[in-house]
């Protein structure tokens, strides 16, 4: 977490899934680089959510400062072209008891997601009436096929994560995030913003506890009279 500026915040923006090791990774150390030598002026607070969202809403339920503006910054399949970043606006929405229950336990299982952030915190109501997001494009596998593009095997020391730079293609991703972060965080009415709701979701991968329950039932069947 990084402290920007001022000791009364009213913006904070939020890195989800930010990765300090992993060099090439658009939302990697060349974005927080950039981010934290922008001139904020007072009131930005820089963090990285990097943990899962559960924590996350419990971190902003403890603070005695309300944040009056939240810029979330996260990598998701929206089913753009790969490496698209656009810029929305949160405007909620009522989900099923049982699909923000689905995303409460993919959340505790550890997994890093904008759009489970998005419910959780909306079901405990930590959002104020302008959060936004910033959303780079990229596919479900692409983190994990990157993390190992970057593990360069030296057997002498074993291995070494995060070798390779940046390349040209993503630090010109990296600039339009930062580009888009600076514009909700500081414009008052920022331009070009879509609206993000809860049917627009990307919807919470099968897991292993559907099946966990079709297992015990087969397992265990009912008794007979």
């Amino acid at each position: 977490m990084r402290h920007l500026t001022g000791s009364s915040v009213r913006v904070v923006i939020g890195i989800v899934g930010y990765y300090g090791f992993v060099r090439g990774y658009p939302l990697g150390p060349e974005l927080m680089q950039r981010l934290c030598a922008l001139p904020w002026g007072d009131g930005v607070e820089l963090r990285e959510m990097n943990w899962g969202p559960v924590a996350i809403v419990q971190d902003f339920q403890a603070r005695a400062d309300k944040p009056e503006r939240v810029v979330l910054v996260g990598a998701l399949d929206r089913g753009l072209p790969h490496g698209a970043v656009s810029r929305r606006r949160w405007s909620g929405g009522a989900l099923d008891p049982q699909a923000v229950q689905r995303r409460m336990f993919e959340a505790v299982t550890g997994v890093i997601s904008l759009d489970n952030l998005l419910v959780i915190g909306a079901q405990f109501g930590i959002w104020p009436a302008r959060t936004y997001t910033v959303e780079l494009q990229w596919p479900e596998s692409g983190l994990g096929d990157l993390v190992l593009g970057e593990i360069a095997v030296d057997h002498a020391r074993g291995q070494v994560v995060g070798e390779r730079p940046l390349t040209a293609h993503n630090a010109r991703i990296v600039q339009r995030i930062v580009d888009a972060v600076r514009t909700l965080a500081l414009d008052e009415e920022p331009p070009g913003v879509q609206s993000l709701g809860v049917e627009q979701l990307t919807p919470v991968a099968a897991v292993a506890h559907h099946r966990f329950v079709d297992d015990i039932a087969m397992q265990c069947p009912k008794p007979t009279r």
